[in-house]
């Protein structure tokens, strides 16, 4: 199974996307050397909307300042599709060869919009383009077929499943994905799954994804990501590789650290987005109290954060 490594990307909220160039170099050029991985996910493209911290909006200029120029063409970069440039012209095409892949995710109630700009997101960078289903774990079974169906005619060289809140046991779960994958299979798609750590489920899931023949997973060194974090590079990667990344991790401890919160467990069960765990915290609800608002939060609001319902 082949690896798409999101540590300065997913990792990138627990230091608000503001990694020190010297790492951020350490990072490419030492994960550049090991085969096991295809893509480095070195952030998001051009989402100064959000925050003008480098690697939350990145061009190709400060990608070159990672990559120092080397032509590798083993860099992805990732938009949200309710955050991005919806102007073509501001991405990257296959006139350079740093960056061969674009990775677009999208919420449920975007995904038509979503799909139609993918298509000419492929046609205009003529480089390999990811369709990623956000909050995959709040899909039915059905939901996720009629998906699969609309998104297979698209131009896509990926698509993934995101387990966004960190709820999925793909030991009882992956049968409800298996119809769609089957779709993207015979469209020619390659299929991966985006782990989430919140549940402490993430390698029991990457089992199940290996045991079914996945093409692809996402990574991250430590875990680094968003909440309580992702699957472990250091977990699934060939133990020849093991000197040099627990290496690099030595010489970089301090910054490759995540303190999973306890409110992350209270999302993970309900299947919500992990953005009412940090408010929670931020107003250090005692547990009770906050699983009982867990509790009652239904539709799109399990995915897309309401700050009406924690004020």
């Amino acid at each position: 199974m082949k690896i798409i490594d999101v540590t300065l990307r997913d990792g990138g909220h627990a230091v608000e996307f503001d990694w020190p160039l010297k790492f951020a170099r350490q990072y490419y050029s030492t994960l550049s050397s090991i085969n096991q991985i295809d893509y480095l996910e070195l952030g998001y493209w051009g989402q100064k909307s959000k925050s003008a911290n480098t690697f939350y909006n990145l061009d190709l200029e400060k990608v070159c300042d990672v990559t120092q120029k080397s032509n590798r063409s083993n860099v992805s970069v990732m938009i949200d599709y309710h955050y991005c440039s919806h102007e073509v012209s501001d991405y990257p095409t296959d006139s350079q060869s740093e960056i061969s892949m674009i990775r677009m995710c999208s919420r449920k109630e975007d995904i038509n919009e979503a799909l139609e700009f993918g298509k000419e997101l492929k046609r205009y960078t003529n480089i390999n383009v990811s369709f990623n289903i956000f909050n995959a774990s709040n899909y039915s079974e059905e939901e996720l077929l009629e998906v699969a169906e609309e998104v297979v005619p698209y131009p896509f060289d990926y698509i993934y499943f995101a387990d966004t809140h960190g709820d999925l046991n793909l030991v009882h779960d992956l049968s409800r994905f298996k119809g769609a994958m089957k779709v993207f299979k015979s469209g020619g798609k390659r299929v991966g799954f985006h782990l989430h750590d919140h549940s402490g489920l993430a390698m029991v899931n990457y089992n199940e994804l290996v045991k079914n023949n996945l093409d692809s997973t996402d990574t991250s060194v430590r875990g680094m990501g968003k909440g309580s974090g992702n699957l472990k590079l250091e977990y699934v990667l060939d133990k020849k590789y093991l000197g040099k990344l627990s290496q690099l991790i030595l010489n970089n401890e301090k910054l490759l650290t995540i303190t999973p919160s306890p409110y992350e467990l209270i999302t993970s069960k309900y299947g919500l987005t992990d953005n009412y765990a940090k408010r929670a915290r931020e107003l250090a609800m005692p547990i009770a109290d906050f699983e009982s608002v867990c509790e009652d939060i239904t539709s799109l609001d399990k995915d897309s954060y309401n700050g009406e319902i924690l004020k």
